[in-house]
């Protein structure tokens, strides 16, 4: 694994601002939409333009467990070949920026593969490394296995996660090299907590301007708002944009104290929000009349 001090790595983030400044994202046209996401028998290198890709933000928290699972029954399908799953560093043991599980998952549902193309091309970057045994104590990414397993029974999963200290530019590096994997059809979800260490009312007023970071993919603002994942949630927004995504979906956001009923002094908030339109493999189930109300809120 190549560690911080890589003495390539100035020259490639050289390399990647001189490639980044001439290639501005191409808009996909009429968005990016979850009934036309799916494998069209194109493989990466032949589509004309973006990858029609899918995904979402989804909390890691046990209490937040139901939250978890509605999302998934809802964007599950078995059309889908590879999930991208990113998870900040929460014990910050990640030897690169980027740290990937090369390792296969065993799960009640059987054995959820590692994505193997791109075990073979992330780690070749400087600022990205293999490191199977960080994943064992990683939250972020094992409270996610067992509903990936389940509900996308036909795909590989490529768990990801990203450091808090991570630059813009290695940021840029990992971006490139993603969208050069990617494929219709493929599923990218961020594993993050909104606010931590809060009242309810404290919580409301800061993840208002959170969703509407989230909900307009603004990756830029995402340095400043309180969330477990800022640099994975940075990464993940302009992966969205690229694709020709415009708008995030709120489907909930919740707190401690909603979830568990009474006050909590202290408590952390959640969100589910989904990047593409519900429609065909999916279940199609409308967002609730809450969600709906925080939607409109969201939309500029």
């Amino acid at each position: 694994m190549k560690s911080f001090g890589n003495k390539f790595f100035p020259a490639v983030l050289l390399l990647c601002v001189l490639s980044a400044a001439g290639a501005i994202p191409q808009k996909a046209e009429g968005g990016a939409e979850l009934r036309s996401a799916f494998p069209s028998g194109k493989g990466a290198g032949e589509r004309e333009g973006p990858a029609r890709i899918i995904g979402g933000i989804v909390p890691h928290h046990d209490l937040a467990l139901g939250m978890i699972r509605r999302f998934y029954e809802r964007l599950g399908s078995p059309d889908v070949r590879r999930v991208w799953l990113l998870s900040p560093d929460h014990f910050r043991r990640a030897r690169t920026f980027a740290a990937l599980c090369p390792d296969d998952w065993k799960t009640p549902e059987g054995i959820l593969r590692a994505d193997r193309e791109a075990c073979e091309t992330l780690p070749s970057l400087s600022v990205a490394g293999a490191d199977g045994a960080l994943f064992r104590r990683e939250h972020g990414i094992t409270v996610h296995i067992p509903f990936v397993a389940r509900h996308f029974p036909n795909a590989s999963v490529v768990p990801l996660v990203i450091g808090a200290r991570t630059p813009d530019l290695a940021l840029i590096i990992l971006k490139n090299a993603i969208l050069d994997l990617l494929r219709d059809g493929d599923v990218i979800i961020l594993s993050m907590d909104l606010s931590h260490y809060k009242t309810p009312e404290a919580m409301a007023a800061e993840d208002r301007r959170t969703l509407d970071v989230l909900a307009n993919l603004r990756s830029a603002g995402t340095k400043t708002i309180d969330v477990d994942a800022r640099r994975a949630a940075a990464l993940g927004l302009m992966l969205f944009r690229e694709v020709g995504i415009e708008k995030g979906t709120v489907l909930e956001h919740a707190d401690s104290s909603s979830v568990l009923g009474h006050r909590v002094e202290s408590g952390t908030s959640y969100a589910a929000i989904l990047y593409g339109t519900a429609g065909e493999g999916t279940s199609g189930k409308p967002p609730s009349s809450e969600a709906d109300i925080i939607v409109k809120e969201y939309k500029d």
